[in-house]
């Protein structure tokens, strides 16, 4: 499944890419119907019970997830003729300051997701106008790491796996350009190997907001 969806959004980003380089400015990007985004934001990390108890096993510690910032890129392809409809790529980075665990350790969290992405202006059905819904299908990796510097002691855990998110939001026109803010709400299932544990599922999500 992993490897379905990285190829398809490989295949996808790199058309568009080639779309993209072959412009010089943004007025004959939006001629050839690519629009480019760019997005920050926060968001809390939820992560399940069960799924903290393998992270304890795999650190040596507990620890509860602060809130995390959020940085994502994103290219659709959306003609006029699709009626506010758009699909491309999408990239999503979230990562978490240091949160004190069990004994005073910091524990440290980031993720990622590069996912093929949908994007739809259901009422204005004009793309980058009014009201949107999106959906992100991607595949990732999430890394956790225990850190006491004071003993140069430092554990990690990774996991890999799949993504799905949904946003809705409202977006603004600017002049050749547009401003947004959208809710964010994503569920991540990703598989770890951990020592005396062996393949665990690491189930995570988040609920934030964003600006784009």
């Amino acid at each position: 499944m992993n490897k379905i969806i990285l190829t398809l959004a490989v295949s996808i980003s790199c058309l568009i890419s080639t779309c993209v380089f072959a412009q010089n400015s943004t007025s004959q990007i939006r001629s050839k119907n690519i629009y480019g985004e760019l997005g920050f934001g926060a968001g809390q990390t939820i992560i399940s019970n069960d799924t903290k108890s393998h992270l304890k096993a795999a650190l040596g510690g507990s620890f509860e997830p602060v809130v995390a910032g959020n940085l994502s890129t994103a290219f659709y392809y959306a003609p006029s003729n699709w009626k506010g409809l758009g699909v491309g790529t999408r990239f999503m980075w979230s990562g978490g300051p240091g949160a004190v665990g069990q004994n005073g350790d910091d524990y440290f969290f980031n993720y990622y997701n590069f996912s093929v992405s949908a994007k739809y202006y259901a009422l204005s059905r004009t793309y980058d106008k009014g009201l949107f819904l999106r959906l992100s299908l991607g595949t990732g990796q999430l890394t956790t790491k225990r850190a006491n510097d004071a003993a140069n002691s430092f554990t990690h855990q990774f996991a890999i796996g799949n993504t799905i998110s949904g946003n809705i939001g409202y977006s603004v026109p600017l002049g050749k350009n547009s401003i947004g803010l959208e809710a964010h709400i994503e569920t991540s299932t990703r598989s770890g190997t951990i020592n005396g544990l062996g393949d665990r599922s690491l189930r995570s999500g988040q609920i934030g907001a964003n600006i784009i």
